[in-house]
């Protein structure tokens, strides 16, 4: 199946019941992550990335004044899909869906790359060799796939 589908009312989800509960539970691990101490989970590093890598008192004064705005921003995102996934919304995405949904599977691909350890192209290369079977890896190509899916459903590629 795909992932979304455009109908006139706009973007549907077109996932079947596997594919959804991989996302659901995805979702909810985001969500842990997000209620969690963020400082004991390197995680957070990712999510909420220095703004001034070379300036720690910057990048500490920065936080300070945009981590709770973006902290409940992310976390919106992660219920609105939440949601979707498990039918408490229906019908078609409103604009401000679309981009809860582009942002939380951004959140979940940054998430799932930090536990595999990429951090760049040869780290992501070296994934690939060191993922046996099906695993963590594929699960992070799929999100990857979902979002592109995403992308074109909305601007109509």
């Amino acid at each position: 199946m795909t992932p979304f589908v455009r109908r006139a009312d706009g973007v549907h989800l077109g996932m079947s019941a596997g594919e959804r509960a991989v996302l659901t539970s995805l979702t909810e691990q985001l969500r842990q992550v997000l209620d969690g101490d963020l400082g004991a989970d390197p995680v957070a590093a990712r999510l909420f990335p220095d703004a001034y890598p070379d300036d720690e008192a910057a990048s500490a004064e920065f936080r300070r004044w945009t981590r709770s705005d973006l902290l409940t921003q992310k976390t919106a995102n992660a219920a609105i899909v939440h949601e979707w996934l498990t039918g408490v919304r229906d019908g078609g995405f409103a604009p401000e869906d679309e981009q809860a949904w582009l942002r939380c599977l951004t959140d979940l691909r940054l998430t799932i790359a930090e536990r595999l350890g990429i951090t760049d192209a040869a780290s992501e290369e070296a994934s690939y060799r060191a993922e046996a079977g099906v695993g963590l890896r594929d699960v992070y190509d799929w999100v990857g796939y979902v979002q592109e899916h995403l992308v074109g459903t909305i601007t109509g590629r």
